[in-house]
């Protein structure tokens, strides 16, 4: 009879270890699909960072190109008024 009883207590404490291990189980099951929608959420958030940072490069680099083209407009200008100005000499003499 004592062997049973300590049988029935050993498969008591099991089926206990059972239940536990199954709600722990359960636990790292929903704490690994939160992990899992957080890992989605982050990875959309990387790719939308990466295409504002694409756009924001494109609008850089439209910047830079507007800003040469003014400089280059700038400089024809200042050739063309530097063109029609007398030379300093010929202002002395003249």
């Amino acid at each position: 009879m004592e062997k049973l009883d300590l049988l029935a207590q050993r498969i008591d404490n099991l089926i206990q270890e059972l239940n536990r291990l199954r709600e722990e189980n359960h636990l790292l099951r929903e704490e690994g699909s939160k992990l899992r929608e957080e890992g989605v959420r982050l990875r959309e958030d990387l790719e939308l960072g990466q295409m504002t940072a694409e756009e924001l490069q494109e609008k850089l680099n439209a910047a830079f190109t507007v800003q040469a083209e003014a400089t280059t407009r700038v400089d024809a200008l200042i050739s063309r008024i530097q063109s029609v100005l007398p030379m300093p000499e010929e202002q002395q003499n003249g």
